[in-house]
């Protein structure tokens, strides 16, 4: 009969050691995950707090600017009243439809040229690619 012989203690150790191996391995994949996680979860903050400080500040901005044109609008009206009102009123409504897309291409340009939400987040992520891969 062909009987296997049974397991000597160093086989057992050495099996034990690769599911050690293997386990650490594991765990240290995994909390490399968590710090990126943790590192994307602070870039996407950090994102979100200045666009909404961007917004807020460009909001009270356009809302200060427009009352102003407003308010101008209204004297040049009123000045104009008994002779040019329609003159008055035709340029005030000009004035605001070039402001409204001079606003339009300035918030567009402001947009695009954002930097991207994950960017840190990838380029860690990118490191450790080339790190796994030995290219320095």
């Amino acid at each position: 009969m062909d009987e296997r012989a049974p397991a000597t203690d160093t086989e057992a150790m050495e099996a034990g050691s690769h599911i050690g191996a293997l386990r650490g391995l594991f765990a240290a994949g995994l909390d490399a995950l968590r710090t990126r996680l943790d590192l994307a979860t602070v870039e996407v903050e950090l994102y979100l707090l200045r666009v909404v400080r961007m917004l807020l500040w460009a909001l009270a901005a356009l809302a200060c600017a427009l009352l102003a044109l407003v308010f101008g609008l209204v004297s040049v009206v009123v000045a104009l009243w008994d002779t040019h009102r329609m003159a008055g009123l035709l340029g005030g409504t000009l004035l605001f439809v070039v402001l409204a897309v001079i606003f339009g291409a300035v918030g567009a340009r402001t947009f695009r040229q954002r930097p991207s939400i994950l960017d840190g987040t990838l380029e860690q992520l990118e490191h450790d690619h080339r790190d796994v891969k030995g290219i320095p």
